[in-house]
């Protein structure tokens, strides 16, 4: 993957629209991104990743919200476009960032273009070759990072190396069979918990299940006899039952009956009270029956003509009010100006504004062609002038070229009569006289240099023809432009000069204009007046109109409620003649005797209700009698307490040998239970025993000292740490090279993956962490391009056609920075770009090609030089 072009705006430190053409800078070799820090050196990174997978190169960065510039103006677009290419195809892809989240478009080779996140995203990783997290590893090399992975320990690349090359499964493996033997061995444990509650050997079960088989096969024979026993009980418990219920009924009976005679005498004594009821109820149901609801009809009959009287009042104030409100509009609308003259006069006064605005609009555009017009006249002066050159140029190459033709052609004629001969023929004519032979030029002119002059003439001849058409083209377009100005102008003002139509254009402006101001306050001003005085009109009918309605309605209203209140008067009548008649005619002497007898609804029924009651009752008491001396007739009350002696005995006898029986089952279930359970848990033992066993070893072995991660990340390792020494050699000059520590300081800790130099000057091997700082850059460096190249082909062999590399080259002095430079130059090599990330000035002087990043206070701006 080759970027070509990127193009940011609002993104990061960048305010506005920013432009970064990689073609600028070649195809291969080595260039310098420099800018003071913080100016977004490393930036230009993160909007490729951004665009290529949404997210920035950085863990910090990670957050669409954070990659948006604190510079940019509020309305400015975030979004980033890249112009990449893979292989012979180029494709482009814009990202934009949104409140809501993304939006994102790929254009492929084809034209085609993909749509969305996910499907975008697919379409990267199958274009580029890389997730994310591999190409911000290999892509970009921060130096920092590689510092602290060339001095970290086993763990911590342990970690690392896990990312990069995917190990999590290995290390998941060695954790399910650690989980696996932990669950076997949990349940080993359960089981022999099972055998401690019971306070059994697991080794010696079979001894306590033969115990247990014995004390059951007693506690079966002891069972049942109790059982037998039991049965017996329960048939003297069924006969003394149904003995003692026969006894307690009759019993009942005797008590019953002298009750009910009692209770019978008292009922008679009540017979005086009941007829005082009956008399009350009597008279009370006349008085609610036939007097109430006449006198309740004369009540109603009162009200409702008092109100009708009410209504009838009200109505004819209403229509007193509604005649003087009529009269009051009248006068109001009488008063208002005419709407008609109004409105005809705003429409004149409309027409002259929008004549005034449409000629404005039409000076405006005269004002931009003249412009137009003007510059295109600066621009073929400069042109003309261009075309001068060049013509003096191409008269200076062609007499150079003339000049040198004719001096070659002099030289080959010299060279040919050198070899002429009195007598021998002429090559060139076939004559054997020579009487002038050419001589050689002084001058030496070879073909080439007559070519190189050849192509310097018609380099500077294709310039002077090529601008000379440029000069014709623009000036027929300023030709055609005056001519459509000058027409256009004169349908506005007669007898229009170009010469003098930029001042008449001025004046014409500044008056039209004038006029437009003068209209628009016109025209602003009686509209408010018209709008006011239409809505006057229309608030003055619009009150008449409902005054007129308001008038009609009431007096409809006056005839209706007097009508009904003559109505009502008469009703009122009746219903009092009605009640009065009533009073008379049920024994009443006035309405003083009605309402002292008057009883509602619910206490006439509470007094028949005791009426019938109290004869229910006297019914019921004879009968119950009668029937209970029917039935006790010839009896004698039974010995109820010698009869529930002895079934007491009886129970209590059953209940302790059933509390026996109940102990006995209890005992017995319990050890039943237990043999089942445990001969179920030994079987289980016994199996688990096998498969813990074979689990235990396996887990073990997986989780030692060198595990199944560590063992496989060490072959990576090993290829890494040959492919950094590739590089080292030649930064380091042959005097060290890093190993793999094969053995731990520390035996309790995890190992594999450390490392040591071997310094070729003491011959001697030390610690990574004893290298100076320049040392260090030339290791981590070379670690990282080595780490490049490996995760480049476990991730299938995928070709990466530009690099990154971010600082740490300040630590360096000048001869290792020139073996650096020299080393990433040869990686590069033809058909391989890398980006230095640096502001160390001496790489300035080294790297020709340059992008240079300037901080200012508005964002920062991006330069190439080459």
């Amino acid at each position: 993957m080759k970027p070509l072009k990127l193009t940011m705006s609002a993104f990061g430190s960048y305010a506005d629209v920013q432009t970064l053409d990689f073609n600028k800078l070649g195809t291969t070799g080595l260039y310098l991104i420099t800018g003071e820090t913080g100016s977004g050196k490393t930036t230009l990174f993160d909007a490729i990743s951004f665009a290529l997978f949404g997210e920035a190169s950085g863990e910090g960065r990670s957050k669409s919200s954070m990659l948006r510039s604190d510079f940019a103006a509020e309305k400015t677009t975030t979004y980033v476009e890249l112009d990449f290419a893979c292989g012979s195809n180029n494709y482009k892809i814009k990202r934009t960032i949104k409140k809501t989240g993304q939006d994102v478009i790929l254009v492929l080779p084809d034209g085609t273009s993909k749509n969305g996140i996910r499907e975008t995203a697919s379409k990267i990783a199958e274009i580029v070759g890389l997730d994310r997290d591999q190409f911000a590893q290999i892509v970009m090399i921060a130096q920092n990072d590689f510092l602290r992975f060339l001095q970290s320990g086993t763990e911590d690349r342990l970690k690392i190396l896990r990312r990069i090359f995917g190990t999590e499964a290995l290390r998941q493996f060695q954790e399910r069979l650690k989980a696996h033997a932990k669950s076997e061995n949990d349940h080993r444990e359960r089981i022999l918990q099972d055998f401690k509650r019971y306070e059994v050997d697991v080794y010696k079960r079979e001894e306590q299940f033969a115990e247990w088989e014995k004390q059951i096969n007693l506690d079966k024979t002891e069972r049942a006899i109790a059982d037998q026993q039991l049965g017996k009980y329960d048939k003297q418990k069924q006969t003394l039952a149904a003995s003692l219920a026969v006894a307690a009924e009759l019993n009942k009976k005797f008590a019953d009956l002298a009750g009910f005679r009692l209770e019978l005498e008292k009922h008679r004594n009540t017979e005086k009270q009941i007829a005082k009821i009956k008399v009350q109820a009597a008279r009370g149901e006349i008085s609610l029956r036939k007097v109430k609801p006449l006198a309740d009809d004369a009540q109603k009959a009162v009200r409702d003509h008092a109100a009708a009287q009410t209504d009838l009042t009200g109505a004819k104030k209403q229509e007193i009010a509604a005649h003087a409100e009529l009269g009051e509009t009248t006068k109001t609308a009488a008063a208002l100006p005419p709407l008609a003259e109004a409105q005809n006069a705003f429409a004149l006064l409309l027409k002259e504004w929008e004549t005034a605005v449409d000629t404005l609009k039409k000076i405006s555009v005269l004002q931009n062609d003249f412009t137009a017009i003007t510059n295109k006249n600066t621009e073929l002066t400069k042109k003309q002038k261009a075309f001068e050159t060049l013509a003096t140029d191409f008269k200076n190459a062609d007499e150079k070229h003339r000049t040198l033709e004719v001096t070659f052609l002099r030289s080959q004629a010299g060279i040919l009569a050198s070899g002429l001969a009195d007598g021998a023929p002429c090559p060139v004519c076939g004559s054997t006289d020579h009487p002038a032979p050419a001589k050689l030029s002084d001058a030496d002119v070879t073909e080439v240099t007559l070519k190189k002059a050849k192509e310097a003439k018609d380099k500077v001849q294709s310039h002077r023809d090529a601008q000379s058409s440029s000069c014709g083209a623009l000036n027929a377009e300023i030709d055609t432009l005056t001519k459509r100005f000058v027409s256009d102008f004169s349908a506005l003002v007669s007898d229009v000069q170009w010469e003098t139509s930029e001042t008449v254009l001025a004046d014409l402006l500044s008056q039209t204009q004038n006029m437009v101001n003068d209209l628009t306050v016109r025209k602003n001003t009686d509209k408010q007046k018209l709008d006011k005085l239409a809505a006057d009109w229309n608030s003055a009918m619009k009150r008449k109109t409902d005054a007129e309605t308001a008038v009609k309605s009431v007096q409809t209203l006056v005839v209706e409620r007097g009508v009904n209140e003559q109505k009502l008067l008469k009703r009122r009548n009746e219903a009092q003649s009605a009640y009065e008649a009533a009073l008379q005619a049920n024994g009443f002497a006035d309405e003083a005797e009605y309402k002292s007898v008057l009883i509602t609804e619910n206490q006439l029924a509470e007094l028949n209700k005791q009426v019938l009651d109290h004869e229910k009752k006297g019914e019921q008491l004879t009968r119950d009698i009668v029937r209970l001396e029917s039935e006790t007739t010839g009896k004698e009350q039974p010995e109820l307490e010698k009869l529930r002696t002895e079934s007491a005995t009886i129970h209590s006898e059953s209940k302790a040998l059933n509390e026996k029986r109940d102990k006995i089952n209890s005992r017995l279930s319990e050890a039943e239970r237990k043999l089942k359970e445990l001969r179920r848990a030994a079987a289980d033992f016994e199996k688990v025993e096998k498969s813990y066993s074979a689990v235990k070893q396996l887990a073990e072995t997986a989780n030692g000292k060198l595990d199944f991660e560590t063992y496989a990340q060490m072959a990576y390792f090993e290829r890494i740490i040959h492919a950094a020494n590739l590089r080292l050699k030649l930064m380091s000059q042959s005097r060290f090279m890093l190993l793999r520590k094969t053995d731990s300081d520390d035996g309790r800790k995890r190992s594999g993956l450390d490392l040591e130099v071997l310094d070729a000057f003491t011959g001697k091997v030390r610690s990574a962490n004893s290298l100076s700082g320049g040392e260090s850059f030339m290791a981590s460096l070379s670690l990282a391009l080595g780490l490049s190249d490996i995760v480049q082909q476990s991730a299938g062999g995928v070709r990466l056609d530009a690099m990154f590399i971010d600082e740490g080259f300040g630590s360096l002095d000048a001869e290792v920075l020139g073996l650096a430079v020299k080393t990433l130059s040869e990686m590069a090599g033809a058909d391989r770009t890398i980006g230095i990330i640096s502001h160390v000035e001496e790489l300035c002087d080294r790297i020709e090609k340059q992008v240079r990043i300037e901080k200012t206070t508005a964002g920062s701006k991006i330069s190439v030089y080459h």
